[in-house]
C-alpha cells in the first residue's frame, strides 16, 4: 500500500488485464489483424499491444502467422464450454430440435469466431450416422487423423459462404465420408461472425429437397429471431418511489 492506501501491484494486475482482454475483443471483432490493426481497434499504445500479444500467445490465447494475430485455441476451447453468445442457443433451440423431429436426422449448430470452427450444439436423431459431430473446437490436426479434410466439409464451406453473403445451402452427398450425407445451411450472427444450421443422415445418397429446404428455414428463423432486440426485463421503482410506503399497496 502506498501512502493514499492504494495497491500498485493490484492496480497494474487490472491494467494489464484490462488490456488483454481489449486486444482479445478487437481480434475477435477483426477476425485476423496485423498489430497496427489491433492497435488502432483497441486504442492502446502499440508497444503496449505488442508486449500483451507476446504474453497471450505463450498462454494459447492468441496465435500469430506471418504478421498477422488471431485468437488462438485456449480461448476457442474456453468458447466450447462456455458459449460466448448464450442468447444464440437460447434462440436456437427450438427451431433445431423441431428440424430433428421432422427429419429423423442429425441437427448441428457450428459457428466461426476468429476464423475457427466451433460446434455449439448437436441433437442425435433417430438416424445414427458415422462420425457423428461432437460439441467443440473443429481441430484440423484432429479432423485429418480420422480421414475428414476440414475445407471439404459443408459446415465449414457453409461458414466460408456466409462471410459472403451467399446464403445457398451447401450439399455433401458423402463426398467428405460415403457413410454420411449432410446439408449446411449458411447463417450471419454480425458483420464478423457466421454460422450454420446442419442435418446428416446416414449413406451416401444425398439429402431430399423437402429436408434441405427446411434446414434453410431453420437457419432463416435463426437469423430473424436474433435480428429481433432482446427483451428487457421490466424497470423496478428507484428507491423512495413506487411502492415503498405499505399503505400505497
Amino acid at each position: 500500500m502506498d501512502a493514499a492506501g492504494r495497491n500498485p501491484e493490484a492496480e497494474a494486475s487490472r491494467t494489464v488485464v484490462s488490456g488483454a482482454f481489449a486486444v482479445l475483443g478487437s481480434l475477435r471483432g477483426l477476425g485476423s489483424a496485423r498489430v497496427s490493426e489491433v492497435q488502432r481497434a483497441c486504442g492502446l499504445p502499440r508497444t503496449t499491444v505488442t508486449r500483451l500479444l507476446a504474453h497471450l500467445r505463450r498462454a494459447g490465447a492468441v496465435e500469430r502467422t506471418g504478421d498477422r494475430w488471431r485468437l488462438g485455441p485456449v480461448i476457442m476451447e474456453l468458447g466450447a464450454e462456455v458459449p460466448a453468445e448464450p442468447r444464440l442457443r437460447a434462440v436456437a433451440q427450438r427451431p433445431l430440435m423441431e428440424l430433428a423431429g421432422a427429419t429423423g436426422g442429425l441437427v448441428a449448430l457450428s459457428v466461426d469466431i476468429g476464423g475457427r470452427g466451433l460446434m455449439v450444439e448437436v441433437l442425435p436423431g433417430d438416424r445414427p450416422v458415422a462420425r457423428a459431430p461432437r460439441p467443440g473446437l473443429l481441430h484440423e490436426d484432429d479432423l485429418a487423423a480420422v480421414g475428414l479434410p476440414v475445407a471439404r466439409l459443408a459446415v465449414v464451406r457453409a461458414h466460408e459462404r456466409a462471410h459472403t453473403g451467399d446464403m445457398r445451402p451447401v450439399i455433401d452427398a458423402g463426398g467428405v465420408d460415403p457413410r454420411v450425407s449432410c446439408v449446411a445451411a449458411p447463417l450471419r450472427l454480425s458483420p464478423s461472425d457466421t454460422g450454420a444450421v446442419s442435418l446428416m443422415l446416414p449413406g451416401g445418397a444425398g439429402i431430399p429437397d423437402p429436408m434441405v429446404n427446411a434446414t434453410r428455414r431453420t437457419a432463416g428463423r435463426i437469423a430473424t429471431e436474433l435480428s429481433r432486440p432482446a427483451l428487457t426485463p421490466p424497470r423496478l421503482p428507484a428507491s423512495g418511489q413506487g411502492h415503498d410506503d405499505p399503505s400505497d399497496v
